[in-house]
C-alpha cells in the first residue's frame, strides 16, 4: 500500500520480484516428478519465447499426462488439471484468437473442479473469461448471464468463508463484477448494482492484490517473468486490454508502489489509466495515488486525479466517496454507530464497524436474530481506552453477567483499527 514517504532511489524490480515470488511459491502447476518438471520449463520457455503454437502443443501433452494418472491424489491432481485447463483456454482465446475453441474449453471447465478442500472451494473462475469472450464476440445478454452466475457463486461461498484473506478476495470480485454489469448496462437507465463506491475502504484490499492476482491470472508465473525485463509503463502500453493483463498490471503497479512512489510508478499508473481507462481498477490506482499526493502536498496532481474520478462517477451515474467516514473518526463513535445497530438489529450497520474480513461474524450476528440483538443491544454500556495510538488502540468494556445465581461484572476487550482514517474494530 502506498505511504506518504518518497523513496525515489528504491529498485522497482525489487518489489516485482517479490511478486513473482508469491506466483512461484503458490503456483498451482508445481510437481515434483522431474519428467513434469521438464514439460513445465519446456511450456515456460515457449511461453515466454512468444511460441504460443508450441504451448498449447505442450500443454494438451501435460494435461493428457495428468489425466492418465490413477485415482490416488485426485482431489491435487483435479486442482492442477483445472489450472492447466484455465492456462491453455487463455492462451487459445488471447494469443492465438481462437475464441470458439476457447469457449468450448472454459465451458467444460466446471467438470474438472472437483471439491478438494471441503466447501470452500473458490468460485468458477472460468465464468469470468467466458463473459469477456462474449463480450468480444458481441453477445451482451451472454456476458451478463455469465457474470451473473458468478455473482451468484460469489454469494453463495462468502457465506461459507471462514478465513480473512478469503473473505476479502471474495468481496473484491464482487465488487468488480458488479461494476462490470453496471458497465454493461449504461443506457440502459437500470439502477447499479453497485451505486457507491467507497474508495477510501479500499486500501485494505490492495493489500491482497498479489493473491488476488495468482488467482485470477492463469500466465502471471510466465507474464511476470517477462515484466521485470522491461521498463514498467512500457509493459502496461504494450499489453491486450482484456482482463487478464488488467488483473496482473494492476497487481505490478500496487506492489512496484508499496511504500514509494516515484517517477516509474507515476507512468506505470498513467499508462494504465489510458489503457483501462473507466474500469473498476484505474478508479482504485487514482484513488491511491489521489491519496498521496494530498499527503505528501502534490495539490495539482492530487486535484487532476479526484476530477477524474467525478467524472466517471457522474458518466455511471454513481457515487464515489474518497474522504473517510466521520461517523467512525473515533473508537468511542463507532462504538455508538455499533451500539444504536445492535439494538436495532442493523446487520449491515454492523458490518461497517468491522475491519473487512469478518464475514462469519456477520453471518453468526444474522442467525442471533433481530429479537436478541436489541435485548443484548440494551445491556451495551461505554467502552474504556487501555492502550492505543494514531494506528491502533484497545478498549474495554464491562457487563453484568450471571452465573450460579450471583451477578458478576464480567470484562471484555475490544481492538481497533485505523484504516485510512476509519476506526474499526477487529477483535472483540
Amino acid at each position: 500500500m502506498i505511504t506518504t514517504k518518497r523513496h525515489l532511489s528504491r529498485n522497482r524490480h525489487k518489489a516485482w520480484c517479490v511478486l513473482l515470488f508469491l506466483v512461484l511459491f503458490f503456483s498451482f502447476s508445481f510437481v515434483s516428478l522431474s519428467e513434469a518438471a521438464t514439460l513445465d520449463k519446456e511450456i515456460a520457455e515457449a511461453y515466454i519465447s512468444a511460441d504460443y503454437k508450441k504451448t498449447v502443443k505442450l500443454l494438451e501433452e501435460q494435461i493428457n499426462q495428468l489425466k492418465d494418472k490413477g485415482t490416488d491424489s485426485k482431489a491435487r491432481r483435479s486442482s492442477e488439471l483445472y489450472q492447466k485447463e484455465l492456462l491453455l483456454a487463455h492462451i487459445y482465446a488471447w494469443k492465438l484468437n481462437k475464441y470458439d475453441v476457447a469457449l468450448a474449453k472454459y465451458q467444460k471447465l466446471d467438470e474438472l473442479r472437483q471439491p478438494h478442500n471441503g466447501s470452500d472451494e473458490f468460485p468458477s473462475i472460468e465464468l469470468l473469461y467466458i463473459a469477456e469472450i462474449y463480450e468480444k464476440t458481441g453477445k451482451p445478454e451472454k456476458a451478463q448471464e455469465s457474470y451473473q452466475n458468478l455473482l451468484k457463486e460469489l454469494n453463495y461461498s462468502l457465506e461459507k468463508e471462514h478465513d480473512d484473506v478469503s473473505i476479502i478476495m471474495n468481496e473484491e470480485l464482487t465488487r468488480f463484477i458488479s461494476y462490470q454489469i453496471d458497465g454493461m448496462n449504461l443506457s440502459k437507465k437500470i439502477k447499479p448494482l453497485l451505486p457507491k463506491l467507497k474508495l477510501s475502504s479500499f486500501l485494505t484490499s490492495s493489500a491482497i492484490s498479489p493473491f488476488l492476482t495468482i488467482v485470477l491470472v492463469p500466465t502471471a508465473q510466465y507474464d511476470l517473468t517477462i515484466a521485470v525485463k522491461t521498463d514498467m509503463a512500457e509493459y502496461i502500453k504494450q499489453s491486450p486490454a482484456n482482463l487478464n493483463s488488467m488483473f496482473l498490471n494492476y497487481g505490478l503497479i500496487v506492489t512496484a508502489s508499496a511504500g514509494t512512489v516515484d517517477e516509474s510508478s507515476e507512468q506505470a499508473m498513467e499508462a494504465y489509466t489510458l489503457k483501462y481507462p473507466e474500469s473498476y481498477y484505474s478508479l482504485l490506482l487514482r484513488y491511491m495515488f489521489y491519496k498521496f499526493y494530498k499527503e505528501s502536498g502534490q495539490d495539482a496532481k492530487a486535484v487532476k486525479l479526484l476530477s477524474e474520478l467525478k467524472k466517471i462517477a457522474q458518466k455511471r451515474g454513481i457515487e464515489i466517496i474518497t474522504e473517510p467516514d466521520k461517523r467512525f473518526s473515533s473508537p468511542e463513535k463507532t462504538w455508538a454507530i455499533y451500539k444504536k445497530a445492535f439494538r436495532e438489529g442493523d446487520v449491515d450497520t454492523l458490518a461497517e464497524c468491522y475491519v473487512p474480513g469478518v464475514g462469519i461474524t456477520m453471518k453468526a450476528f444474522k442467525e442471533v436474530g433481530k429479537d436478541k440483538m436489541r435485548e443484548i443491544g440494551e445491556t451495551m454500556g461505554d467502552i474504556e481506552k487501555i492502550t492505543g495510538n494514531e494506528e491502533s488502540a484497545k478498549y474495554r468494556i464491562k457487563r453484568k453477567e450471571t452465573y450460579q445465581n450471583k451477578e458478576y461484572d464480567i470484562g471484555y476487550s475490544i481492538n481497533f483499527q485505523n484504516i485510512d482514517g476509519e476506526w474499526k474494530m477487529y477483535d472483540f
